[in-house]
């Protein structure tokens, strides 16, 4: 092969005129398909290669190749563009062979609406632009086809897509005249910037059908019982000119959809808030369709929705059949379980398994609103989702996408890709400091769980720019290009500054301290860990200094401040741990953590023996909580407890996630561990469960904790790979009876009967 990347160019369709403004995108957004023929005599080892900016879908002699769908990574175009490698020997006969790319637009060729009034893609994205491809053919070494001015295209029948507003189809229109292709060179920046693509692909992962289909009028209310993202499937007995839009919602509330839980950057659900020229009213989901005469089958190809609901609007529902609604979403192997007889916990544990996965399109996003990968959510969420999921590969992306965004300063933007957004950011293009945790975080996150020094070695001069970067900005102002934390109940309306803004972001910095210190360490760059461990020492003095008060607690006393303080070792742990209950007892049990605080208090709480004030929280009827959160029945997580302007379809709360893990199975990985080398067994016997069973494969083996009530005992049964070093905790509470250990192969067996007093 060619020590290129590729040979040959890109290739495109002709340019659209969508207007001074871009106006004109909404009317007028054709998807091209690309067609060549190739002659083959000797018939070997055939493999394509290709990389699109936009989505693509390649067939070969009309046979699909691979079977992902969303294809490809989004990411920096500017900076990186990912490559798909397949063995196509298969669907490549000796003679003539027909190859076709159809192109769909994905955030290469965004719609020119301005999410939140402001944040237009087309002028936000670093590199925008008709979608195309580079494409070559090889049979063993031997080039034998690639995209050049010789391929032919023509308009597809969808007529616009976008991955806010939905697809327009027209089955109406007879295949479009051929016309050749565009080339446009391939610079030697974009041979750069090429890389195979590595992470788990965008998969169908299930199928639902309808729990309940209604004539409403002229309408046909579907409700699949569940909200999914993904795409819908149906066949429709149509008449020519027949047209048929499909509006997607999430929820329901008094028999009243409601789609403003997804409408695209708010654009229809505040008044002042408007897309821009062209832009619909009310940016909701919705596919449109022009029928044929007779049957058709209509099925997304370039978009997804987040819905429970469909609204099928100028349809007879007897002219509707085969309805289905199909997950699509990054396929994450889920190497966690946990299993209980309590069957409120298992649906809040499917609940947030659903709804993280359903949030994960070769990026980390927030919802369907949105589609942005944010720091913070992922920093927020990185403990539920690495006892979850296989992130090794998907982490690797994360962390480049924000290392591309990196400012000349040092900076991390708030979103990686970056758009635009910086809300209490540091700099131009960087983001409020926790959401810039994300890039050490993340790296040390990765070294604990999968152990791979690479990673950290490959990153660690990007880490501390950024680290020296922060470091050369005045401490209290640093402080402040801070949100708080963010999503807490205490906070009455979503512009306003939580209570303990200033010392989340002074604990905030010193994390950074406490995380760049490790990553030296694991490098052994004792230079550097020296002159950290220094500053993070000054750090916590003025912190000290700075928020202490008269009865030894920190800040206003508000749970997220006493519960950094507890994480961060601030002051006397039991004086604090005794101001956090008492706190907690005054908010009736309810936790009133942000997304940051949420999973700080699960890990304090559990590791200080009070996971019954947990449990308490997460089984708590009144209505802020995860009981009235999925009173709804749609089956995921809403983005908050209590606000109007909410997604119904967000994961940034579901890190309880690590609790069930770390309490209720009882296996937590330590901070000391390389590759989960090392952990601590503490489970929580909840006294409403008689049964838990939890398994987590990590890269030494599959750690597994079960245990049962019988006769008044509680037998723990654990399986610990021999190269995990463990640590078993069991609370005072309990009275360990017997013990029994075992090495049984590459395992070692325990097994404890223990007595509650």
């Amino acid at each position: 092969m060619s020590k290129k990347e590729f040979v040959g160019n890109w290739i495109q369709a002709p340019q659209m005129d969508y207007g001074p403004d871009d106006r004109n995108y909404y009317l007028q957004n054709p998807n091209p398909i690309f067609t060549q023929t190739f002659e083959i005599t000797d018939l070997n080892n055939i493999k394509l290669k290709i990389a699109a900016l936009g989505y693509y879908i390649v067939r070969i002699n009309d046979n699909r190749v691979g079977n992902f769908e969303l294809n490809n990574d989004w990411t920096d175009f500017s900076k990186r563009i990912y490559y798909d490698e397949y063995d196509v020997t298969d669907l490549i006969k000796k003679g003539k062979n027909e190859i076709e790319v159809e192109l769909g637009n994905g955030m290469y060729n965004p719609v020119p609406l301005r999410l939140f009034g402001k944040y237009n893609l087309r002028q936000r994205l670093a590199r925008i632009g008709e979608p195309k491809f580079i494409l070559n053919l090889f049979n063993n070494e031997d080039l034998i086809q690639l995209s050049n001015k010789e391929w032919l295209v023509h308009q597809g029948n969808i007529t616009m897509n976008n991955l806010y507003l939905g697809e327009h189809v027209d089955f109406t229109q007879s295949k479009a005249k051929d016309v050749s292709a565009i080339e446009i060179p391939v610079d030697k920046q974009d041979q750069k910037n090429m890389s195979a693509s590595f992470i788990p692909k965008i998969k169908r992962t299930g199928i639902v059908t309808p729990s309940h289909v209604s004539q409403v009028e002229n309408d046909v209310l579907i409700d699949f019982g569940e909200t999914i993202s993904g795409f819908i499937s149906l066949a429709i007995n149509g008449y020519a000119h027949q047209n048929i839009s499909l509006k997607y919602s999430e929820t329901m509330e008094n028999g009243k959809l409601l789609f403003n839980t997804s409408y695209a950057g708010n654009i229809g659900e505040i008044s002042e808030i408007t897309g821009g020229p062209g832009a619909p009213e009310k940016a909701i989901q919705e596919d449109q369709i022009i029928c044929r005469e007779g049957s058709q089958t209509f099925e997304n190809k370039f978009t997804y929705h987040s819905f429970r609901y469909v609204l099928i609007s100028n349809v007879d529902k007897n002219d509707l059949s085969k309805i289905k609604a199909v997950y699509v979403h990054t396929s994450l192997e889920q190497i966690g379980k946990v299993a209980t007889d309590n069957n409120y916990l298992n649906q809040l544990f499917t609940v947030g398994i659903r709804t993280k996965l359903n949030n994960v399109h070769s990026v980390f996003e927030d919802c369907a609103r949105e589609r942005l990968g944010y720091g913070g959510d992922i920093v927020a969420l990185a403990n539920s989702n690495l006892y979850s999921f296989d992130l090794k590969k998907f982490y690797e992306k994360t962390i480049s996408d924000f290392v591309l965004e990196q400012t000349k300063n040092g900076g991390i933007p708030e979103t990686a890709p970056y758009m635009g957004i910086q809300t209490n950011g540091t700099g131009r293009g960087e983001g409020p400091i926790l959401w810039q945790l994300v890039l050490p975080y993340l790296l040390w996150k990765h070294y604990q769980f999968y152990g791979d020094k690479t990673l950290v070695s490959k990153y660690y001069e990007a880490a501390k720019k950024q680290y020296d970067y922060l470091q050369s900005i005045p401490v209290d102002k640093l402080a402040n290009d801070c949100i708080g934390d963010h999503g807490s109940i205490l906070v009455k309306s979503f512009y306003d500054k939580t209570p303990d803004k200033l010392l989340i972001g002074y604990c905030t910095i010193l994390g950074f301290s406490i995380l760049m210190e490790r990553l030296a360490i694991i490098l052994n760059r004792n230079t550097d860990a020296d002159k950290i461990d220094s500053q993070k020492e000054t750090l916590i003095k003025t912190i000290k200094s700075k928020f202490s008060n008269d009865d030894r607690t920190l800040g206003q006393g508000t749970q997220s401040d006493l519960a950094f303080a507890i994480l961060l070792k601030l002051g006397d742990k039991q004086t604090l741990l005794k101001a956090l209950i008492k706190q907690i007892k005054t908010d009736n049990g309810i936790f009133t953590a942000g997304i940051f605080g949420m999973p700080v208090l699960y890990r304090v709480l559990h590791e200080n023996g009070y996971d019954d004030i947990v449990d308490n929280w997460l089984k708590q009827k009144s209505e802020v909580g995860f009981y009235n959160m999925l009173s709804n029945g749609n089956q995921v997580l809403s983005e908050l407890f209590r606000n109007k302007h909410s997604s119904a379809n967000h994961a940034m709360f579901s890190s309880y996630i690590q609790w069930y893990y770390e309490a209720l199975g009882g296996i937590q990985i330590s901070n000391s561990a390389v590759g989960c080398s090392d952990i601590i067994i503490n489970p929580y016997f909840d006294k409403g469960t008689n049964h838990v069973d939890c398994q987590l494969k990590t890269v030494a083996g599959t750690i597994q904790s079960k245990w049962q009530r019988i006769d008044q005992q509680i037998e723990l049964q654990l399986q610990i790979p021999k190269d995990i070093t463990y640590h078993l905790n069991i609370s005072d509470k309990y009275h360990t009876k017997s013990s029994n250990t075992i090495t049984q192969g590459n395992y070692v067996l325990i097994r404890c009967l223990i007595s509650e007093e």
